[in-house]
């Protein structure tokens, strides 16, 4: 489809309100600043924003608030890749808020306007004359986004993406460097299953009756070699009810136990249950072989991210996420039977289980910030610091490329624009600026926000009716 712009909206002809600047932007005005007068409903508006802060505090704890200002400062700094490349470029920007809605409180610095919103859950900057259906006074129209040159348009379009990637790079690079990672690697494809050890014991189970702990390593089984938790499930799942006998390794020494497996059911069949989770030893990462690390580890949670887009968005992930949300509440109490069986198993009884069943059904659905600010709880409360960050790193990461989506109202709508045009200049060896007709995308657009709009909704019905926990 041609973007070109129609005759009567050419920016290029001569005497036209748009006609581009020649030389450097002109300077900025001398910095001036002042702050509106808080009015009765702008306080009450802070005052039960700040209460419910409080409030969240109070009843989730302090990984609540740590959450939810942490999703504040993401959403900020992606914004902030826009405004700082936008002024740097020469643009006019008008606005640059923290958040949707009623504003709370605003000041206003050089011509822009800065502030605080009543609803934390974005934040947007308003960059003068984006595109050609925006109607900016003459005056202004040298400092419009549009009539910029392409690489500072493109700079301006990724940089709140950049910001993302750099926000994921650094948060992985604190956490190899000072919490460690699974066996000293970010990428599990890189991780040894062979260094695998017991990570946690079931309560009246197999394992917690013959003393098992968290750290031994299981080697034989009945004489049987173990090397990694797969040869154990083997091995255990082929002995319900038996009497076995345990070789462990056990702070650098070697003993041997003896205990009676239980059962359980599975795919219909009974199979041996001990009672044991694994997990690999955790490694901090030395400065000098963390950058590479990460780089790898980044690499490899990018292409996972894209992946894991195509799955959502392919024809058969919008079926299967059509049929979550149906059967929200169905696989809910699904979930919760499983729950319950797993539990039973735990304490070493036996039963059939569907467990995955449910599980399955939600595998890759979008969360709403609900349901991340959910997740990011209870990773502060099992994982502790540590797993929030490695959370919020992949958080950055997929925001960061769902941003890059080549459609408008996405960031990538924007780059995918600027390289259009300048395509366009290069074939038909412009030296004057080549405008796309952004009229012509809006059908689209319209289709993406309705579908954008309709995802939003029901993933925060999702959230509450059918949540995801790590628990």
């Amino acid at each position: 489809m041609a973007l070109d712009a129609p005759p009567d909206h050419n920016p290029t002809s001569p005497g036209d309100s748009w006609t581009r600047r020649a030389g450097p932007p002109p300077p900025p005005p001398p910095p001036t600043g002042h702050s509106e007068p808080v009015t009765g409903r702008q306080w009450l508006r802070g005052a039960t924003l700040l209460g419910l802060l409080i409030l969240l505090t109070v009843k989730v704890g302090p990984w609540g608030l740590g959450i939810v200002l942490g999703l504040v400062l993401m959403i900020f700094m992606h914004e902030l890749g826009h405004y700082l490349t936008a002024r740097r470029a020469g643009m006019k920007v008008t606005e640059f808020f923290i958040g949707f809605g009623p504003r709370v409180w605003s000041f206003s610095r050089n011509g822009v306007e800065y502030g605080l919103k009543a609803v934390p859950a974005g934040a947007y900057v308003k960059i003068v004359g984006m595109h050609n259906l925006e109607d900016v006074p003459p005056e202004d129209e040298a400092a419009t986004y549009r009539q910029q040159p392409f690489w500072q348009r493109f700079s301006v379009a990724v940089a709140g993406s950049a910001m993302h990637f750099a926000m994921a790079f650094v948060l992985l690079l604190v956490v190899v460097t000072t919490f460690g990672v699974p066996d000293g690697r970010l990428d599990p494809a890189d991780q040894n299953p062979a260094h695998w050890q017991v990570g946690s014991v079931g309560a009246d189970s197999a394992a917690s009756r013959v003393g098992l702990r968290n750290g031994d390593k299981v080697v034989a089984i009945d004489g049987n070699p173990v090397r990694t938790f797969e040869d154990l499930r083997r091995l255990v799942n082929a002995r319900p009810d038996r009497q076995i006998a345990l070789t462990v390794q056990r702070d650098g020494r070697t003993i041997d136990l003896t205990t009676r497996l239980g059962r359980r059911t599975l795919d219909g069949k009974p199979v041996g249950f001990l009672g044991i989770g694994a997990t690999l030893p955790t490694e901090k990462v030395s400065p000098v072989r963390a950058v590479p690390e990460v780089v790898d580890g980044f690499a490899a949670l990018t292409w996972q991210s894209i992946q894991g887009l195509g799955r959502v968005f392919s024809p058969s992930g919008l079926v299967r996420y059509g049929k979550a949300v149906v059967n929200a509440r169905r696989d809910r109490a699904a979930v919760q039977r499983d729950d319950r069986q797993l539990e039973q198993l735990n304490r070493g009884g036996s039963g059939s289980t569907t467990a995955g069943s449910a599980s399955d059904a939600s595998a890759g659905r979008p969360l709403s910030l609900l349901g991340v600010f959910r997740i990011g709880v209870q990773s502060g409360g099992l994982g502790g610091l540590a797993s929030v960050l490695e959370l919020f790193a992949l958080i950055n990461i997929f925001i960061g490329l769902f941003n890059l989506v080549p459609l408008l109202p996405f960031d990538g709508g924007h780059v995918v624009i600027a390289v259009y045009e300048k395509l366009q200049e290069l074939r038909q060896g412009r030296r004057r600026r080549y405008f796309a007709d952004v009229a012509r995308l809006m059908p689209l657009t319209y289709v993406v926000v309705v579908v954008l709009a309709g995802i939003f909704v029901t993933s925060v019905y999702l959230d509450i009716a059918n949540p995801i926990s790590l628990k």
